[in-house]
């Protein structure tokens, strides 16, 4: 087939634009093929491009033989340009935005042909398998919903820039070579061609940086940024992510809180099916009412169940599991959820016992339950429910109707684990779960360090770089596992979008967390020298947050997986499909690198 060159073809509307006030207009359009249909005397098109879709028709009766070959040579997903009258239709179409007016086509040029798709463009002819969508991905961003997607990430980052620009924030670049340091995930390390065995290491976050630029006297740092960490992936997860990353100085928690606030008050609303959407300012929850309540550091406030300490109702109760929590002198406990409805009340044996099996691969030894429906109250233990103990379950968990009652027994943070989880897929089962809803979340007070089991040693919980509760100071030396954070976490419908903290700003704090943590004086200047020299210069008090750009984009487009809105992701096993990497690399530039195999 002759292609036609471009020329002097230019498009006068874009696809998705045309309405009946087009109607009598001649216009130029551009794009893909959608579809091609011939209805007998009939051929229609629908010109695909990013903006939407327009019906092409020509009758063959009508069209010049040169303009009824090509219109009848056209296959889907060529790249074509047509020329004609805009009309209103005899049979409208609803449900295009378009679907009022077609063009007649006058005029048609073919710039390119192309091989049958191997995965659907369409969205209405479903979805290929995610492999075969990530190898051919130039092809899969052509479907609607990814178009949306990328439109959707793009408004947010040109929001975000806007907002702190009108807050007068200054935007930066830090290095993408920078230095390996010891805490957080795993480096991506580049070695060095310049210095045979030495390394470069990607950034996990241009944490140290931001902090600089703090002491370098900007006050409000902001910059989308590319950050990389070589952890375990899934569904919300990438090697490679973007972050929105913002740096304030002689601010407090609440500051840098309400800033924030700002921008996701204006973020928001760019979801498509937002129906409600926490107001500033957002409700504020230390970490441990978090786990106490929700069983979880990320609660989705979209439920409203909590769990709820019941081990003193036990106390006298002839089933021994759970008299034996409240006999353990509070190293167990028994806690439980009511989830209320009809649906709940009538939970199959056959849910119940899928229930019971998920507390026990995350380490319960069961999932003792009572259900009040349509037949009255039954369970797993109901011989053991006496009429007072029901009233008591009632009254404790505030029973006024139909639904189901679990509970997990052990230490806290194996009920809460379990009770986190299940607090979420029983209610996504029985439709407590609030959709359209943004509900967001500051969790604060996280603690400062945890132990690694592995290490035998205290890390920190979010970076060596975060500044102790001031309530907590004293303890730094004397007890720091029982440090607070001045930590913040923002979450969102159960997703923790950003996080950040008050930094310090002293080196004699610096050190004593170094200490902590097990580095000592010589292994803290060997690393962190220049971030000790620069705290010793004049540092403002300082702090700031990170938010996940990609998350973020990923819960306003509606979707649960990370890789439906990045335009080139990963596998769960960290590989690009379509471009094949990793992969090896040739024995001279193994040579060049002094790397040997």
């Amino acid at each position: 087939m002759q292609l036609d060159p471009l020329g002097d073809f230019r498009r006068t509307h874009r696809n998705g634009e045309l309405r009946m006030a087009h109607v009598g207009q001649t216009v130029r359009l551009l794009g893909w093929c959608r579809r091609a249909r011939n209805l007998g005397s009939l051929l229609f098109i629908d010109i695909r491009d990013r903006w939407g879709v327009a019906q092409l028709v020509a009758d063959e009766n009508q069209a010049s033989p040169d303009l009824l070959a090509k219109l009848k040579a056209v296959r889907g997903e060529y790249v074509i340009g047509a020329e004609g009258l805009v009309c209103e239709r005899e049979s409208k179409n609803p449900a295009m935005p378009t679907g009022d007016v077609e063009v007649r086509i006058t005029g048609l040029k073919i710039f390119n042909t192309s091989q049958t798709p191997p995965i659907p463009i369409d969205d209405s002819a479903g979805e290929a398998n995610e492999d075969l969508r990530l190898k051919y991905r130039f092809l899969d961003l052509r479907r609607d919903r990814l178009q949306r997607n990328m439109a959707l990430r793009s408004e947010v980052a040109n929001v975000t820039r806007a907002y702190f620009r009108k807050n007068d924030f200054i935007e930066f670049e830090t290095p993408m070579l920078g230095r390996s340091t010891p805490e957080g995930a795993r480096d991506y390390l580049v070695p060095s061609r310049v210095h045979p065995g030495e390394f470069y290491a990607l950034p996990q976050s241009p944490q140290l940086y931001k902090q600089l630029l703090q002491v370098s006297g900007f006050e409000r740092y902001v910059q989308i940024c590319r950050c990389f960490r070589d952890e375990d992936l899934r569904a919300d997860r990438q090697p490679e992510f973007t972050q929105i990353d913002v740096e304030m100085s002689f601010v407090r928690q609440e500051d840098i809180q309400t800033m924030l606030e700002g921008l996701m008050a204006e973020v928001a609303p760019l979801a498509a099916d937002a129906k409600k959407t926490t107001a500033p300012p957002f409700p504020r929850l230390p970490y441990r009412d978090a786990m106490e309540l929700y069983g979880s550091d990320k609660p989705d406030l979209r439920c409203k169940v909590k769990i709820t300490d019941a081990t003193g109702i036990f106390a006298k109760s002839e089933f021994a599991l759970l008299r034996a929590a409240s006999e353990s002198g509070g190293k167990q406990r028994v806690r439980g959820m009511f989830f209320p409805g009809d649906a709940a009340g009538a939970s199959s044996r056959k849910h119940l016992d899928a229930y019971q099996e998920q507390a026990r691969q995350m380490g319960a030894g069961g999932l003792p339950y009572i259900k009040w429906g349509s037949d009255g109250m039954s369970g797993s233990f109901k011989k053991y429910v006496t009429p007072e103990l029901e009233s008591e379950l009632k009254k404790t968990f505030q029973v006024e109707s139909n639904g189901l009652l679990v509970f997990a027994v052990g230490a806290d943070a194996e009920t809460s684990r379990v009770l986190g989880d299940l607090r979420l897929r029983l209610a996504k089962d029985f439709g407590l779960i609030a959709e359209g809803a943004f509900e967001f979340l500051w969790v604060t007070d996280f603690p400062l360090f945890m132990w690694d089991e592995e290490d035998k040693r205290l890390v920190a919980c979010h970076h060596p770089f975060t500044s102790p509760h001031p309530d907590d100071l004293a303890l730094l030396e004397s007890n720091p596992s029982a440090c607070r954070a001045q930590a913040y976490d923002l979450v969102l419908n159960g997703y923790e979008v950003g996080g950040g903290s008050i930094r310090i700003h002293d080196s004699a704090t610096q050190g004593c967390m170094f200490k902590a943590i097990g580095i000592g004086e010589e292994e803290a200047r060997n690393k962190f020298g220049f971030l000790l020299d620069a705290l010793s210069y004049g540092a403002p008090p300082h702090g700031g947050i990170a938010l996940g750009l990609d998350r973020l984009v990923m819960l306003l487009a509606g979707s649960d997986n990370i890789r439906e809105v990045i335009a080139f992701p990963k596998t769960a096993q960290a590989r690009c499909l379509m471009t094949d990497a990793p992969n090896q690399v040739g024995q001279r530039q193994l040579d060049e690198l002094k790397i040997k195999q």
